[in-house]
């Protein structure tokens, strides 16, 4: 880690995260468990989603009473709060994860798998959240779905097509769109299954759940912020209507507002630049890897500690010899050195922790008291006789090294850790802890003194020369090894700082935001349009006697057409669209969206196809004059005529 480069980034977190542990102990902080409680909101949302689409109708024409009855039913009414404030909050806690993570430097070199899953399964997340909410089908569900096609339209693979299935004549197209919806929707969800085992799949023993305290703490939250502010739908969505305004959901729909002020080439470019951003990141920033460990196999007993401690599963157990040794995958390996703590034997070592050269130099300066301490956590103060060294994690501080080091004559040890569930490479505090605790292999023996062991559970931006103080002045008796750490909880508080986040949600997702000018009204044209050939080939058909065959025509091509309007007589708009497919011979799709002030009186469509200049649609009628009032403008080819819907 660069703390010369993010050192003020660093401390500015740490201060947060230090105040934070103070009323949740280190042990329940949530800036320690943001992965864990994203899984377990996720869990959430599936579970509420689960029960959701047992009543909703997939009928567009039902859809929105399909919502509102679960909404007028008190259990129904729950669990849609829930589905909906649960999603808001896994996109919170994703974010604030990766903030975390890029704060900490823990998202490149070893980890880079973990961030590129991480910001895929982002992707996802946002993905369902946006086809939750088109499946709704308010006005807010019609709106988002019409502008995310407006999105996906500058690709010419989808073209307006997908607009008029929003904004149309023709209920059945957005019926089969809400299909691939509903089986988008499920599907990602059962893919991001794949995604967060990928994320999490090179870490022995993940947190999956967070403390107790946490996840039945944010369940009632939840609960309460579906009764008091209970998820309300927009108004009722009508396929033949233009929605001026929605509420926007800010944690999904955040950069939709962009879409009213920005060319959508340059969307796409903030789109794709962004994202691309997030996944090369991890190769942005040099960094140089830790060494790994190394295992000495003539020394190796294969008790397993090791390979059993190992937060990575770097090390696997194979014969060697005909006896079972520790081997050592170092592509996996953070250089940690965790094992090396965990050997009993004292059959590894890593060379950032140069055993000899640390007790040569704690003989030759005669140093009373001795801190180790891991790059993340406090400074010592400088003080004769105590002499400082600086490991690669707390957890390679081996129970042996420190009884010899005390046989030397040091007065006492001090073990300075990251703070309990902070620890840079995952486990090496939690270790250290217990094996001083005579918990875990390899113990501290029992001649040792434990009371002339001290372990201080500090991050960098907390003071310990206090604590150093009162352990040089005290007696260093008994047995026990002294721990001191934040273990305080402040259950009110806590919970309070809880309650903020969860409580702006209301607020947050239902701001509403106008997408069209609400002081014009709109005429909006949405039809498909199949213009004449230009081209064609003939096809003998093949069966038959040769009496009996006969010639077809394959159209090759088909005429462009060229759309023109008039107000009140005089040219307001007009583009020549061309047929879609390879070798335009497809239909030709049209939308387009006019606003007028109220002042027209008269609108005149005219559709000339540009090959064929004889071949003209004509068709007039009176615009809306009411602010907010849209008219659709659809054709009809049974017929070869306009019609305007209401």
């Amino acid at each position: 880690m660069h703390m010369a480069s993010i050192q003020p980034l660093y401390i500015g977190f740490q201060k947060l995260s230090h105040f934070m542990s103070r009323l949740f102990s280190s042990k329940l902080n949530p800036l320690y468990h943001l992965g864990a409680i994203a899984i377990f909101l996720l869990i959430i949302d599936v579970v509420s989603g689960v029960y959701l689409f047992f009543f909703y109708s997939i009928d567009p024409q039902t859809s929105y009473q399909s919502v509102e009855r679960i909404s007028e039913d008190f259990l129904g009414n729950i669990m849609r709060g829930i589905h909906r404030y649960s999603s808001d909050a896994l996109i919170l806690t994703t974010l604030t994860h990766m903030v975390h993570v890029i704060i900490t430097d823990r998202f490149r070199m070893f980890r880079w798998v973990a961030w590129v899953t991480g910001v895929a399964t982002l992707l996802i997340f946002l993905a369902i959240g946006i086809s939750g909410y088109i499946l709704v089908w308010d006005a807010r569900a019609q709106l988002t779905g019409l502008l995310t096609a407006k999105f996906f339209s500058f690709l010419p693979v989808f073209g307006d097509a997908l607009m008029s299935a929003f904004l149309g004549s023709d209920i059945k197209y957005l019926g089969g769109l809400f299909r691939i919806l509903l089986f988008a929707h499920i599907a990602l969800t059962i893919l991001i299954v794949f995604t967060l085992w990928v994320h999490v799949m090179r870490n022995a023993r993940p947190r999956l759940i967070p403390p107790r305290f946490l996840y039945i703490t944010i369940t009632i939250l939840l609960i309460t912020l579906s009764l008091i502010f209970p998820a309300k739908s927009d108004p009722p969505a009508y396929i033949n209507r233009l929605p001026f305004e929605m509420s926007v959901d800010w944690f999904y729909l955040f950069s939709y507002p962009l879409l009213k002020y920005i060319p959508m080439s340059i969307n796409w470019l903030i789109f794709l630049g962004f994202f691309t951003f997030l996944f090369v990141f991890p190769w942005l920033i040099k960094g140089r890897r830790n060494p790994p460990a190394r295992i000495d196999f003539e020394k190796c007993t294969g008790c397993e500690q090791c390979y059993i401690d190992c937060p990575y599963e770097a090390i696997v157990m194979e014969e060697y010899d005909n006896k079972k040794k520790a081997l050592l995958k170092e592509s996996k390996c953070a250089g940690c050195g965790i094992c090396v703590g965990s050997c009993s034997s004292l059959a590894i070592d890593i060379p950032t922790f140069p055993l000899e050269e640390t007790m040569e130099k704690i003989e030759r300066e005669k140093a009373s008291y001795v801190v180790f301490r891991c790059p993340f956590s406090a400074i010592p103060p400088k003080r004769e006789k105590l002499l400082t060294f600086t490991v690669p994690c707390i957890g390679v501080v081996n129970t042996k090294y420190v009884e010899d080091i005390l046989n030397m004559g040091v007065e006492g040890v001090v073990l300075v850790s990251c703070e309990y569930e902070d620890c840079y490479f995952r486990e090496g505090n939690k270790w250290l802890e217990e094996r001083y605790e005579r918990k875990r292999r390899p113990i501290l023996r029992k001649k040792v003194m434990g009371g002339r062991v001290l372990i201080l559970e500090a991050p960098y931006v907390k003071s310990i020369e206090k604590e150093i103080e009162e352990f040089i002045s005290s007696k260093k008796e008994g047995q026990d090894v002294k721990v001191v750490k934040t273990e305080s909880l402040n259950y009110p508080v806590a919970t309070a700082i809880l309650a903020i986040p969860i409580f702006l949600f209301y607020p947050l997702t239902t701001h509403k935001i106008a997408f069209y000018p609400i002081q014009s009204s709109a005429v909006i044209l949405s039809f498909k349009y199949r213009s004449s050939p230009v081209k064609e080939v003939a096809q003998v058909k093949v069966g038959g006697l040769k009496h009996m065959q006969a010639q077809s025509a394959i159209v090759k091509e088909r005429s462009p057409i060229k759309m023109e309007v008039y107000k009140d007589g005089n040219l307001i708009y007009s583009k020549v669209y061309k047929p879609r497919g390879i070798r335009r011979d497809a239909s030709i799709f049209v939308y387009e969206e006019l606003f007028l002030k109220g002042d027209a009186q008269k609108l005149k469509i005219r559709v000339e196809e540009t090959v064929h200049r004889g071949k003209v649609k004509e068709f007039e009628f009176e615009p809306p004059k009411n602010p907010k009032e849209s008219v659709l403008i659809t054709y009809d080819e049974a017929t070869g005529n306009f019609l305007i819907l209401k």
